[in-house]
């Protein structure tokens, strides 16, 4: 949303995004445009360096003024639709999605640097990308990545027109390893996905009729490993990696009820054969008072039936050596059949070069 800019830039308006010819007609002077009171979006679009342009105010200008006709697309759509993808793409644009986004008419507000930086100061606006049929003609020279694909689905988003979600995992999958196409997938046909319902089985028929264009063979791949009802990446990647060093598959999220009181209590990844689960504990649980002492009454009402939680956070999916052996010798007290201690030392040696996942490390400290 515009709005009126105290001092700064003459006759600017804080948030805004238009045309040098526009700024002129709000009586901004050409030294003004070209001085640092002004940044550059697109070719002939600028925004007030103090108060830049929203992320989706430079999509609708994109899509509505610099290509009339661009589909949205690859990390751009998925900011939109909230799918999750690596902090590392893109210089981190992924973290410009927070909780609680501010709302205009309806519609979120996904602004254009993070909270507390400054374009003056080192903060860089985020480069967004859309596609276009191949052929098409375009003249944006800077902020933008054009991507000539045929024509896939698209879908309506907060006033925008952006690739379909099955389209976009296509697309992210282009981009990303396969772990993280698969924690994308997870958040898709999840519980918490704020866009239109998916489900796996329509996703492998999308996907089925993409075959042959890009991306495509990592998707499938990726959807044979994806599991419904997850809650957030981190669960996607740490079933990821105790899958893949040797561990029986968890079930996601499951569903306990105390006898006593009759609530229900949920526990992200649970062998509940042998009563032990494990717990993914993000930046909320480690800066949010009050999350963190309802999860320690949750853990603690778990315990008193007999469950056995055990945490893990983003530092053991980066470095996972110490978890898994020390479920590998819970697990296997408890009759589980687990992997060894070489076999998990294999794997996590390994685990750098497979390039998996999300700022998975590529140096395991030793046990």
């Amino acid at each position: 949303m515009a709005r009126r800019k105290r001092g700064g830039a003459e006759g600017g308006i804080a948030g805004a995004l238009l045309h040098r010819d526009q700024w002129r007609a709000r009586g901004v002077y050409d030294r003004a445009l070209a001085s640092a009171e002004f940044t550059t979006v697109y070719p002939g679009y600028q925004t007030p360096t103090d108060e830049p342009a929203s992320f989706s105010a430079m999509s609708w200008v994109l899509q509505n003024k610099v290509l009339p006709g661009a589909v949205l697309s690859h990390t751009t759509a998925a900011l939109h639709w909230g799918i999750p993808f690596p902090v590392q793409l893109e210089r981190g644009v992924s973290l410009l999605r927070q909780p609680d986004l501010p709302v205009w008419k309806g519609v979120e507000v996904i602004p254009s640097i993070g909270e507390g930086r400054s374009l003056r100061s080192g903060a860089r606006l985020p480069i967004l990308h859309c596609r276009l049929p191949p052929g098409a003609t375009s003249a944006v020279g800077r902020g933008v990545v054009v991507h000539r694909w045929r024509e896939g689905p698209t879908a309506a988003r907060n006033e925008l027109t952006v690739s379909s979600p099955s389209e976009v995992l296509r697309e992210l999958a282009t981009m990303m390893p396969l772990w993280d196409v698969v924690a994308a997938i997870d958040a898709v046909i999840g519980p918490h996905f704020t866009g239109p319902e998916q489900c796996l089985e329509g996703l492998v028929a999308q996907v089925g009729r993409a075959r042959g264009l890009r991306g495509s063979a990592r998707l499938s791949k990726a959807l044979a490993q994806a599991r419904g009802n997850v809650l957030s990446p981190g669960e996607s990647l740490t079933r990821l990696v105790l899958l893949a060093a040797g561990f029986p598959e968890p079930a996601a999220n499951l569903h306990v009820r105390d006898p006593i009181s009759g609530q229900s209590r949920y526990i992200d990844l649970a062998w509940e054969q042998i009563g032990l689960g494990v717990e993914y504990d993000g930046d909320g649980h480690r800066t949010t008072k009050d999350q963190w002492r309802e999860d320690e009454a949750r853990r603690d009402e778990l315990a008193s039936h007999g469950w056995t939680l055990v945490r893990a956070t983003g530092e053991d999916i980066k470095h996972p050596r110490r978890l898994l052996l020390r479920l590998g010798r819970t697990m296997g007290e408890r009759g589980l059949s687990v992997p060894s201690p070489e076999r998990i030392g294999r794997f996590v040696a390994g685990l750098g070069e497979k390039r998996p996942s999300m700022q998975i490390g590529r140096h395991q400290p030793s046990a």
